[in-house]
């Protein structure tokens, strides 16, 4: 009874890194809405393996104090900052940002074509709560390194196939018992 326990609780972790490994995690790292924080210019408010959630919005509807997403100047890259101002030249919107963690504004300014979206946030007793999920961006980044994908990709494949054989060879010794016992009768 006790070794059914421990064998039920270690199929439902196997299979809940199963679910966190292959279908939690990819959605993460590909999909448009969800960013994982990798410096610290955003510290206190966001830390570094933060994930975040950026909602796309029109530039026209940024403000000041907002923390937006954008794509860096060569593309390769997205910066999480807030937007210190919004200007307006030449019929285009452009942001000036700044890391809350950096000293200085950053020494370009955002076009409203680099803009990714926002980091929604909710006003809770005075203080802005932000649409995040903190420190699982380092679950990603370990995932996609070789002792990684080792515990939390192939260890639980195999303990599942592992555990799955086993079922299947004590029904197996099991009908043979029931069918030597009606052999016998």
């Amino acid at each position: 009874m006790y070794r059914n326990n421990i064998l039920n609780i270690l199929l439902v972790v196997t299979a809940m890194l199963f679910i966190l490994s292959f279908v939690l995690l990819p959605i993460i790292d590909s999909s448009s809405h969800w960013y994982v924080v990798t410096s610290g210019s955003m510290e206190p408010v966001l830390k570094t393996g933060d994930v975040l959630y950026i909602s796309k919005v029109d530039a026209d509807k940024i403000k000041a104090g907002e923390i937006i997403t954008f794509y860096s100047n060569d593309r390769k890259i997205t910066i999480t900052h807030r937007c210190i101002e919004v200007l307006h030249q030449d019929n285009k919107t452009f942001f000036r940002t700044k890391g809350d963690a950096n000293e200085n504004n950053d020494t370009f300014l955002v076009p409203q074509n680099a803009l990714v979206g926002r980091v929604p946030n909710a006003k809770i007793f005075g203080h802005a709560i932000y649409a995040k999920i903190p420190r699982l961006g380092y679950l990603s980044y370990f995932i996609h390194t070789k002792i990684g994908f080792f515990l939390l990709i192939l260890l639980p494949g195999y303990l599942l196939i592992g555990m799955e054989t086993y079922n299947i060879f004590n029904i197996l010794q099991e009908d043979k018992k029931d069918e030597k016992k009606s052999k016998s009768l």
